[in-house]
């Protein structure tokens, strides 16, 4: 399994980076591989620290986009289950995952469509049902611009 590099973190002081445990990033990955050869994907749940934003837990969604397979919606009712849950002093959303099946890890026109900016989207490429290497996303005025993932 693929999962996000280890990196010294005097190089990235600067950068946007998004923390994620490894065991999460394993379990992600066989959620991916699982779905493959559609997209499959599910919510990052954790806190915004000065260092960055840490994943503490990966919640799986079924995917609600009927009309393709190789498009994704993360359920709704699962959103809004989240967000009651950390007005309840649960954690708080920091991003999505998702995988893109047999393609690069890159945001797709649809992804940049229906992102919001506050968020980090990663995206885990599954090819032949192996995934692969993660990328991380944030969207800006500009478009999409990378983030660092870091394991930990």
């Amino acid at each position: 399994m693929t999962r996000p590099e280890q990196v010294d973190p005097s190089r990235t002081a600067s950068m946007e980076t998004l923390l994620l445990r490894g065991d999460l990033a394993a379990r992600i990955e066989r959620i991916l591989e699982s779905a493959y050869p559609n997209e499959g994907c599910g919510v990052l749940l954790g806190n915004v620290e000065d260092t960055g934003r840490e994943v503490i837990r990966a919640v799986s969604s079924k995917n609600t986009w009927d009309e393709r397979s190789d498009r994704y919606r993360v359920d709704p009712e699962l959103v809004h289950r989240l967000m009651r849950a950390e007005e309840n002093g649960g954690p708080g959303i920091v991003g999505f995952y998702h995988s893109h099946p047999d393609a690069d890890p890159l945001p797709s026109a649809t992804d940049r469509d229906l992102a919001w900016p506050w968020y980090h989207y990663v995206i885990w490429p599954v090819r032949q049902g192996v995934a692969g290497h993660p990328r991380g996303w944030r969207l800006a005025d500009t478009g999409f611009v990378e983030i660092e993932l870091r394991a930990i």
